[in-house]
Protein backbone atom coordinates (compact mmCIF):
# COMPACT_ATOMS: atom_id res chain seq x y z
CA UNK A 1 0.00 0.00 0.00
CA UNK A 2 3.05 2.36 -0.52
CA UNK A 3 1.01 4.31 -3.08
CA UNK A 4 -1.71 4.60 -0.59
CA UNK A 5 0.01 5.62 1.86
CA UNK A 6 2.00 8.19 -0.15
CA UNK A 7 -1.89 9.68 -1.05
CA UNK A 8 -2.63 9.75 2.44
CA UNK A 9 0.71 11.87 3.45
CA UNK A 10 0.23 14.90 0.47
CA UNK A 11 -3.88 14.86 1.57
CA UNK A 12 -1.82 15.12 5.72
CA UNK A 13 0.15 18.23 3.90
CA UNK A 14 -2.57 19.80 2.93
CA UNK A 15 -5.07 19.81 6.00
CA UNK A 16 -5.05 23.27 6.59
CA UNK A 17 -7.17 23.74 3.15
CA UNK A 18 -9.36 21.15 4.24
CA UNK A 19 -9.95 22.50 7.50
CA UNK A 20 -10.54 26.41 6.10
CA UNK A 21 -14.12 25.12 3.85
CA UNK A 22 -14.66 22.63 7.01
CA UNK A 23 -14.56 26.16 8.83
CA UNK A 24 -16.86 28.02 6.34
CA UNK A 25 -19.43 25.37 6.45
CA UNK A 26 -19.60 25.26 10.39
CA UNK A 27 -20.32 29.24 10.42
CA UNK A 28 -22.67 28.69 7.44
CA UNK A 29 -24.71 26.03 9.73
CA UNK A 30 -24.43 28.48 12.63
CA UNK A 31 -25.57 31.41 10.78
CA UNK A 32 -28.40 29.39 9.46
CA UNK A 33 -29.18 28.71 12.65
CA UNK A 34 -29.23 31.93 14.31
CA UNK A 35 -31.20 33.96 11.68
CA UNK A 36 -33.79 31.85 12.15
CA UNK A 37 -34.33 31.24 8.31
CA UNK A 38 -37.17 28.49 9.10
CA UNK A 39 -39.37 30.67 10.86
CA UNK A 40 -42.82 29.73 11.43
CA UNK A 41 -45.45 32.16 9.63
CA UNK A 42 -47.89 32.38 12.45
CA UNK A 43 -49.50 35.91 12.02
CA UNK A 44 -50.49 38.33 9.07
CA UNK A 45 -49.71 42.04 9.95
CA UNK A 46 -49.89 44.77 6.48
CA UNK A 47 -46.81 47.00 6.63
CA UNK A 48 -47.82 50.25 8.41
CA UNK A 49 -45.95 53.61 6.52
CA UNK A 50 -45.16 56.84 7.63
CA UNK A 51 -46.60 59.03 5.60
CA UNK A 52 -47.96 62.60 4.65
CA UNK A 53 -51.72 63.58 4.51
CA UNK A 54 -52.11 68.25 2.87
CA UNK A 55 -55.68 68.18 3.05
CA UNK A 56 -56.61 71.73 1.39
CA UNK A 57 -60.25 71.19 1.02
CA UNK A 58 -61.01 70.05 4.77
CA UNK A 59 -64.61 68.52 4.28
CA UNK A 60 -66.29 65.26 4.58
CA UNK A 61 -64.88 63.22 2.02
CA UNK A 62 -61.73 64.55 2.40
CA UNK A 63 -61.12 64.16 6.27
CA UNK A 64 -62.51 60.72 5.94
CA UNK A 65 -59.84 59.58 3.61
CA UNK A 66 -57.43 60.73 6.16
CA UNK A 67 -59.14 58.63 8.65
CA UNK A 68 -59.19 55.59 5.85
CA UNK A 69 -55.26 56.08 5.53
CA UNK A 70 -55.05 56.39 8.94
CA UNK A 71 -56.31 52.80 9.68
CA UNK A 72 -53.39 51.50 7.85
CA UNK A 73 -50.34 53.87 8.11
CA UNK A 74 -49.16 56.86 10.25
CA UNK A 75 -49.96 59.95 9.45
CA UNK A 76 -47.27 62.49 10.41
CA UNK A 77 -48.24 66.25 10.65
CA UNK A 78 -45.93 67.83 8.33
CA UNK A 79 -46.40 71.12 7.27
CA UNK A 80 -47.81 72.21 3.95
CA UNK A 81 -45.03 73.58 2.32
CA UNK A 82 -42.89 71.57 -1.08
CA UNK A 83 -39.62 72.32 0.68
CA UNK A 84 -40.59 70.69 3.79
CA UNK A 85 -42.28 67.61 2.54
CA UNK A 86 -38.93 67.49 0.20
CA UNK A 87 -36.89 67.40 2.72
CA UNK A 88 -39.03 65.08 4.73
CA UNK A 89 -39.19 62.12 2.64
CA UNK A 90 -35.10 62.87 1.87
CA UNK A 91 -34.74 62.16 5.32
CA UNK A 92 -37.00 59.40 5.13
CA UNK A 93 -39.15 61.02 8.00
CA UNK A 94 -41.78 59.85 5.41
CA UNK A 95 -41.98 57.34 2.75
CA UNK A 96 -45.23 59.12 0.74
CA UNK A 97 -47.32 62.13 0.27
CA UNK A 98 -50.47 63.03 -0.82
CA UNK A 99 -52.22 66.72 -2.05
CA UNK A 100 -55.78 66.65 -0.81
CA UNK A 101 -57.02 70.08 -3.24
CA UNK A 102 -59.48 72.12 -2.83
CA UNK A 103 -63.30 70.93 -4.13
CA UNK A 104 -61.83 67.40 -4.01
CA UNK A 105 -65.28 65.89 -4.61
CA UNK A 106 -65.88 67.68 -7.91
CA UNK A 107 -62.26 67.15 -8.85
CA UNK A 108 -61.41 63.51 -7.92
CA UNK A 109 -64.56 61.77 -7.26
CA UNK A 110 -66.94 63.30 -10.04
CA UNK A 111 -64.68 64.49 -12.22
CA UNK A 112 -62.24 61.65 -11.70
CA UNK A 113 -58.53 63.56 -11.62
CA UNK A 114 -55.98 61.97 -9.92
CA UNK A 115 -54.23 63.35 -6.66
CA UNK A 116 -51.40 64.46 -6.70
CA UNK A 117 -48.76 62.42 -4.48
CA UNK A 118 -45.09 62.33 -4.12
CA UNK A 119 -43.61 58.89 -3.35
CA UNK A 120 -39.73 58.19 -2.12
CA UNK A 121 -38.06 57.09 -5.78
CA UNK A 122 -37.81 53.26 -7.08
CA UNK A 123 -40.01 52.60 -4.37
CA UNK A 124 -43.17 49.70 -4.55
CA UNK A 125 -44.57 50.99 -1.12
CA UNK A 126 -46.40 53.81 -3.31
CA UNK A 127 -48.20 51.74 -5.47
CA UNK A 128 -49.36 49.86 -2.16
CA UNK A 129 -50.86 53.20 -0.49
CA UNK A 130 -51.68 54.62 -4.34
CA UNK A 131 -54.13 50.98 -4.63
CA UNK A 132 -55.57 51.95 -0.84
CA UNK A 133 -56.98 55.85 -1.90
CA UNK A 134 -58.26 54.28 -5.35
CA UNK A 135 -60.53 51.70 -3.09
CA UNK A 136 -61.50 54.38 -1.09
CA UNK A 137 -62.48 56.29 -4.07
CA UNK A 138 -64.02 53.87 -6.24
CA UNK A 139 -65.64 52.26 -2.59
CA UNK A 140 -67.23 55.64 -2.05
CA UNK A 141 -68.39 56.32 -5.24
CA UNK A 142 -70.06 53.00 -6.21
CA UNK A 143 -72.21 53.59 -2.35
CA UNK A 144 -73.15 57.04 -3.86
CA UNK A 145 -74.41 55.09 -6.92
CA UNK A 146 -76.52 52.94 -4.77
CA UNK A 147 -78.54 55.31 -2.64
CA UNK A 148 -76.40 56.13 -0.16
CA UNK A 149 -75.61 59.75 1.13
CA UNK A 150 -71.95 61.19 1.09
CA UNK A 151 -71.67 60.40 5.11
CA UNK A 152 -73.19 57.52 4.90
CA UNK A 153 -71.09 56.47 2.57
CA UNK A 154 -67.80 57.05 4.28
CA UNK A 155 -69.10 55.63 7.40
CA UNK A 156 -69.85 52.30 5.67
CA UNK A 157 -66.59 52.49 4.11
CA UNK A 158 -64.93 53.27 7.47
CA UNK A 159 -66.46 50.76 9.20
CA UNK A 160 -65.75 48.05 7.26
CA UNK A 161 -62.08 48.46 7.29
CA UNK A 162 -62.01 49.10 10.81
CA UNK A 163 -63.41 45.31 11.17
CA UNK A 164 -60.66 42.52 12.24
CA UNK A 165 -60.93 39.48 10.46
CA UNK A 166 -58.70 36.79 12.06
CA UNK A 167 -56.73 34.82 9.39
CA UNK A 168 -55.57 31.80 10.24
CA UNK A 169 -52.97 30.25 7.20
CA UNK A 170 -53.29 26.49 6.16
CA UNK A 171 -50.36 24.22 6.66
CA UNK A 172 -50.53 21.85 4.54
CA UNK A 173 -47.35 20.82 4.76
CA UNK A 174 -45.05 20.07 7.66
CA UNK A 175 -42.47 22.71 6.90
CA UNK A 176 -45.37 25.53 6.12
CA UNK A 177 -44.19 25.90 2.44
CA UNK A 178 -40.49 27.51 4.07
CA UNK A 179 -36.98 25.51 3.88
CA UNK A 180 -35.91 24.39 7.46
CA UNK A 181 -32.38 25.19 8.87
CA UNK A 182 -30.96 22.01 7.16
CA UNK A 183 -32.46 22.84 3.91
CA UNK A 184 -30.36 25.73 3.53
CA UNK A 185 -27.58 24.36 5.14
CA UNK A 186 -27.37 21.68 2.67
CA UNK A 187 -28.64 24.13 -0.09
CA UNK A 188 -24.34 25.56 0.54
CA UNK A 189 -22.44 21.95 -0.06
CA UNK A 190 -21.85 21.75 -3.21
CA UNK A 191 -19.51 24.61 -2.94
CA UNK A 192 -18.05 23.38 0.05
CA UNK A 193 -17.90 19.54 -1.39
CA UNK A 194 -16.47 20.74 -4.70
CA UNK A 195 -13.66 23.07 -3.20
CA UNK A 196 -12.36 20.50 -0.52
CA UNK A 197 -12.79 17.55 -3.00
CA UNK A 198 -10.92 19.66 -5.61
CA UNK A 199 -8.62 20.98 -3.84
CA UNK A 200 -7.53 18.30 -1.98
CA UNK A 201 -7.01 15.37 -5.25
CA UNK A 202 -5.98 18.30 -7.37
CA UNK A 203 -2.68 18.84 -5.41
CA UNK A 204 -2.53 15.07 -5.00
CA UNK A 205 -2.23 14.48 -8.56
CA UNK A 206 0.02 17.03 -9.08
CA UNK A 207 2.34 16.01 -6.97
CA UNK A 208 1.92 12.54 -7.96
CA UNK A 209 2.85 14.12 -11.83
CA UNK A 210 6.07 15.19 -10.58
CA UNK A 211 8.87 13.75 -12.56
CA UNK A 212 11.31 12.42 -9.55
CA UNK A 213 8.43 10.34 -8.02
CA UNK A 214 6.65 9.26 -10.66
CA UNK A 215 10.68 7.45 -11.26
CA UNK A 216 10.24 6.35 -7.78
CA UNK A 217 7.14 4.77 -8.02
CA UNK A 218 7.72 3.36 -11.46
CA UNK A 219 11.13 1.78 -9.88
CA UNK A 220 9.34 -0.02 -7.21
CA UNK A 221 7.95 -3.26 -7.43
CA UNK A 222 4.42 -1.91 -7.16
CA UNK A 223 2.52 -3.10 -10.70
CA UNK A 224 0.54 -0.08 -12.31
CA UNK A 225 -2.57 -1.84 -11.64
CA UNK A 226 -1.73 -1.84 -7.77
CA UNK A 227 -1.24 1.48 -8.14
CA UNK A 228 -4.17 2.45 -10.15
CA UNK A 229 -6.47 0.60 -7.23
CA UNK A 230 -4.41 2.14 -4.64
CA UNK A 231 -4.54 5.84 -6.55
CA UNK A 232 -8.77 4.99 -6.79
CA UNK A 233 -8.86 3.78 -3.08
CA UNK A 234 -7.67 7.16 -1.79
CA UNK A 235 -10.12 9.06 -4.09
CA UNK A 236 -12.38 6.72 -2.42
CA UNK A 237 -11.40 7.40 1.24
CA UNK A 238 -11.74 11.60 0.64
CA UNK A 239 -15.07 11.40 -0.82
CA UNK A 240 -16.27 8.84 2.01
CA UNK A 241 -14.88 11.41 4.23
CA UNK A 242 -16.01 14.75 3.21
CA UNK A 243 -19.39 13.27 2.84
CA UNK A 244 -19.38 11.37 6.38
CA UNK A 245 -18.25 15.28 7.47
CA UNK A 246 -20.99 17.26 6.01
CA UNK A 247 -23.65 14.34 7.46
CA UNK A 248 -21.99 14.43 11.08
CA UNK A 249 -22.36 18.64 10.62
CA UNK A 250 -26.31 18.21 9.64
CA UNK A 251 -26.38 16.06 12.67
CA UNK A 252 -24.60 18.17 15.22
CA UNK A 253 -27.13 21.18 14.53
CA UNK A 254 -29.97 19.71 13.83
CA UNK A 255 -30.10 16.52 15.47
CA UNK A 256 -33.45 14.99 16.15
CA UNK A 257 -35.25 17.53 13.90
CA UNK A 258 -33.21 16.48 10.76
CA UNK A 259 -33.02 12.37 11.48
CA UNK A 260 -36.93 12.83 11.76
CA UNK A 261 -37.51 14.49 8.69
CA UNK A 262 -38.94 11.98 6.11
CA UNK A 263 -36.62 13.12 3.89
CA UNK A 264 -33.46 12.70 5.78
CA UNK A 265 -32.23 9.40 3.03
CA UNK A 266 -32.72 12.13 0.34
CA UNK A 267 -30.68 14.40 1.27
CA UNK A 268 -27.73 12.18 2.19
CA UNK A 269 -28.38 9.95 -1.17
CA UNK A 270 -28.76 13.95 -2.64
CA UNK A 271 -25.32 15.07 -1.26
CA UNK A 272 -23.25 11.59 -2.20
CA UNK A 273 -24.54 12.41 -5.52
CA UNK A 274 -22.80 15.65 -5.87
CA UNK A 275 -19.34 13.84 -4.14
CA UNK A 276 -19.40 11.70 -6.81
CA UNK A 277 -19.84 14.54 -9.17
CA UNK A 278 -16.51 16.50 -7.43
CA UNK A 279 -14.54 13.38 -7.18
CA UNK A 280 -15.02 13.27 -10.92
CA UNK A 281 -14.54 17.34 -11.55
CA UNK A 282 -11.53 17.25 -9.37
CA UNK A 283 -9.99 14.44 -11.22
CA UNK A 284 -10.56 16.22 -14.61
CA UNK A 285 -8.86 19.57 -12.88
CA UNK A 286 -6.05 16.86 -11.88
CA UNK A 287 -5.29 15.72 -15.50
CA UNK A 288 -5.78 19.18 -16.88
CA UNK A 289 -3.47 21.57 -14.70
CA UNK A 290 0.06 20.84 -13.56
CA UNK A 291 1.02 23.56 -11.31
CA UNK A 292 -0.13 24.60 -7.78
CA UNK A 293 -0.83 28.16 -8.31
CA UNK A 294 -2.92 27.33 -11.23
CA UNK A 295 -4.83 24.94 -10.22
CA UNK A 296 -6.43 27.06 -6.76
CA UNK A 297 -7.25 30.02 -9.47
CA UNK A 298 -8.85 27.38 -11.71
CA UNK A 299 -10.97 25.78 -8.55
CA UNK A 300 -12.31 29.17 -7.51
CA UNK A 301 -13.75 29.99 -11.08
CA UNK A 302 -15.32 26.66 -11.34
CA UNK A 303 -16.96 26.53 -8.07
CA UNK A 304 -17.73 30.08 -7.63
CA UNK A 305 -19.09 29.78 -10.71
CA UNK A 306 -21.00 27.12 -10.43
CA UNK A 307 -22.15 28.46 -7.21
CA UNK A 308 -23.76 31.46 -8.07
CA UNK A 309 -25.19 30.14 -11.28
CA UNK A 310 -27.06 27.05 -10.26
CA UNK A 311 -28.55 28.29 -6.75
CA UNK A 312 -25.76 27.93 -4.23
CA UNK A 313 -25.14 31.26 -3.67
CA UNK A 314 -28.32 32.75 -5.26
CA UNK A 315 -31.70 30.89 -5.22
CA UNK A 316 -33.00 29.28 -8.14
CA UNK A 317 -36.22 31.35 -7.73
CA UNK A 318 -34.73 35.06 -8.52
CA UNK A 319 -32.59 33.92 -11.27
CA UNK A 320 -33.68 34.75 -15.26
CA UNK A 321 -34.95 32.17 -17.03
CA UNK A 322 -31.81 32.65 -19.48
CA UNK A 323 -29.31 31.45 -16.57
CA UNK A 324 -31.77 28.64 -15.11
CA UNK A 325 -31.69 27.90 -18.89
CA UNK A 326 -27.84 27.53 -19.29
CA UNK A 327 -27.84 26.05 -15.31
CA UNK A 328 -29.64 23.22 -17.04
CA UNK A 329 -25.90 22.02 -18.37
CA UNK A 330 -23.98 22.05 -14.97
CA UNK A 331 -24.61 19.74 -12.19
CA UNK A 332 -24.87 21.68 -9.11
CA UNK A 333 -28.29 22.94 -10.42
CA UNK A 334 -29.83 19.09 -10.38
CA UNK A 335 -28.50 18.86 -6.55
CA UNK A 336 -30.47 22.33 -5.87
CA UNK A 337 -33.85 21.38 -8.31
CA UNK A 338 -33.61 18.42 -5.64
CA UNK A 339 -32.99 20.52 -2.33
CA UNK A 340 -35.46 23.07 -3.26
CA UNK A 341 -38.23 20.26 -3.84
CA UNK A 342 -36.82 17.87 -0.25
CA UNK A 343 -36.89 21.20 1.43
CA UNK A 344 -40.21 22.10 0.46
CA UNK A 345 -42.27 19.09 1.00
CA UNK A 346 -42.45 16.69 4.16
CA UNK A 347 -43.68 13.77 1.89
CA UNK A 348 -43.36 13.12 -1.79
CA UNK A 349 -45.74 12.31 -4.05
CA UNK A 350 -44.86 9.35 -6.85
CA UNK A 351 -44.52 12.33 -9.90
CA UNK A 352 -41.89 13.89 -7.24
CA UNK A 353 -40.20 10.87 -6.21
CA UNK A 354 -39.90 10.46 -10.41
CA UNK A 355 -38.30 14.25 -10.50
CA UNK A 356 -36.02 13.37 -7.54
CA UNK A 357 -34.44 10.29 -9.03
CA UNK A 358 -34.15 11.96 -12.71
CA UNK A 359 -31.84 14.32 -10.82
CA UNK A 360 -29.82 11.95 -8.89
CA UNK A 361 -29.41 9.89 -12.26
CA UNK A 362 -28.34 13.18 -14.16
CA UNK A 363 -25.57 13.92 -11.33
CA UNK A 364 -24.23 10.72 -12.20
CA UNK A 365 -24.29 10.92 -15.67
CA UNK A 366 -22.80 14.20 -15.19
CA UNK A 367 -19.91 12.29 -12.81
CA UNK A 368 -19.66 9.49 -15.44
CA UNK A 369 -18.94 12.12 -18.52
CA UNK A 370 -16.56 14.69 -16.40
CA UNK A 371 -14.50 10.79 -15.41
CA UNK A 372 -14.67 9.99 -18.92
CA UNK A 373 -13.18 13.25 -20.17
CA UNK A 374 -10.33 12.99 -17.88
CA UNK A 375 -9.91 9.40 -18.92
CA UNK A 376 -9.55 10.21 -22.29
CA UNK A 377 -7.08 13.02 -22.04
CA UNK A 378 -4.87 10.95 -19.80
CA UNK A 379 -4.55 7.83 -22.28
CA UNK A 380 -4.44 10.84 -25.39
CA UNK A 381 -1.09 11.63 -22.94
CA UNK A 382 0.56 8.81 -22.45
CA UNK A 383 0.07 7.78 -26.05
CA UNK A 384 1.53 11.26 -27.18
CA UNK A 385 4.47 10.70 -24.33
CA UNK A 386 5.58 6.99 -25.88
Amino acid sequence: MTVFKGFLTITKQNLHIVSMYITIFLAICIMVQQSGASKQISDFQMEQLEIAVIDRDHTELSKGLSEYLKQYHILKDIPDDQSALQDAMFYRDIYYAVIIPENFEEKCLENGEKLSVTKVPGSSNGYYIDQQINTYLNGVKVLISGGYSLPDAIFVILQQTSDETDVTLLNQEKHQGEMPDYGYMYQFIPYIMMSIICYAIGYIMISFKKPDLQKRIACSSVSIRSQNLQLVLGYIVIGAAVWIICTLMSLLFYKNEFLQDANCPYYLMNCFCIMLVSLALSFLVGTLVERDDILSAVVNVITLGMSFTCGVFVTLDIMSKEIQTAAHFLPAYWYEINNQLLAHNSSLSDSQLHNLFVGYGIQILFAAALLSIALIITKSRRQAEN
